[in-house]
């Protein structure tokens, strides 16, 4: 009798034992996690949304296209991350699914996005101190 129950007690332990150690490897992801909070979502989507509004109301000339395009690219990640909604007719051309023969987001351009919604979280949206985010994201998406 007991050595039926020094098998039990080692056959619930390897049960255990396995299931511990596929859960420890079910969150030991080897892709960076971009997940970010609504809140830092949301106050990037204001700032985003308005320079955005701001480099389309500058005359042409003015226009700095790498912030421009930066901007969109942050804003499209902002859609693809359903914090802005965008109907399918008022989606930018940048913002649209991939096609096949382009290649997906890589964890360099995923990074630059992530790195540029918490910077902008950290400053405050009323005044210019947020350029500098702008340009950062700026470099870093320049950065292959």
């Amino acid at each position: 009798m007991t050595i039926q129950l020094q098998k039990k007690l080692i056959a619930i332990s390897l049960i255990l034992a396995g299931t511990l150690a596929l859960l420890g490897c079910a969150n030991n992801s080897s892709q960076p996690n971009y997940d970010l909070d609504t809140y830092t979502l949301g106050r990037s989507a204001v700032f985003t949304q308005r320079e955005l509004i701001n480099e389309q109301l500058k005359d042409p000339a003015e226009v700095n296209t790498q912030v421009r395009d930066t901007l969109l690219y942050n804003y499209c990640d902002l859609v693809a991350r359903d914090s802005i909604y965008v109907s399918q007719d008022n989606l930018p051309q940048q913002c649209r699914p991939l096609s096949h023969e382009q290649q997906p987001l890589d964890n360099n351009q995923r990074q630059c996005a992530y790195n540029y919604h918490i910077c902008i979280k950290a400053c405050p949206l009323r005044t210019n101190d947020c350029q500098p985010c702008i340009e950062r994201a700026k470099r870093c998406l320049a950065t292959p």
